[in-house]
């Protein structure tokens, strides 16, 4: 097997939302392999593995949004609320054909919901599946959970979506297109 070095040069002609388009694809793409070994392999299986496989799909869907928000050339300043660039997206792209059905989306069970839904508890969603624990070493506060069999169908689907919405909002770069094409 012959090495092949890649590196930043292949990219750094691409425009921005080019760039973070590609790194979505590359994010998702990886969670959809590590989804399907976890599906196969009951010996791989575990709560960490599948918090990687939800951090890299969380991280794929950030970028995607973010690369459609930059394309319509926003100057705002991009940040880790999935949920907020969610309402973003949606502004800028309203019309059926751009629907993306977003996962992650923050819901609050319980008695407590009202409560909890005003405080917006400090659960960063872009760190909850990257660390067993946050800033101060405390647990995250709930319970989480990972089934591979139930998930690759969600990850597949975003596979499908953003191949559908790379070719509406990004028609004028044709050059995604080659390069998407080429990394699978």
């Amino acid at each position: 097997m012959k090495n092949r070095m890649v590196g930043s040069w292949q990219i750094e002609n691409s425009s921005m939302p080019l760039q973070f388009a590609l790194f979505a694809d590359a994010y998702l793409d990886s969670a959809a392999r590590l989804c399907k070994a976890l599906k196969r392999s009951t010996r791989k299986l575990s709560y960490p593995r599948g918090a990687v496989v939800l951090s890299l799909t969380f991280h794929a869907v950030e970028l995607f949004l973010k690369a459609a928000i930059l394309q319509k050339n926003l100057k705002g300043k991009l940040h880790h609320d999935i949920e907020r660039l969610e309402s973003t997206y949606r502004l800028l792209y309203p019309e059926g054909q751009f629907q993306l059905d977003v996962p992650f989306k923050t819901e609050f069970l319980g008695f407590q919901s009202e409560e909890i839904a005003k405080k917006r508890l400090a659960l960063p969603q872009d760190q909850l599946n990257r660390y067993p624990c946050n800033k101060s070493g405390r647990n995250w506060g709930g319970v989480f959970a990972f089934e591979a069999i139930s998930f690759l169908p969600v990850i597949e689907q975003l596979q499908r979506d953003f191949e559908r919405l790379r070719s509406l909002i990004f028609t004028a770069n044709n050059g995604l297109q080659r390069i998407a094409k080429r990394s699978r």
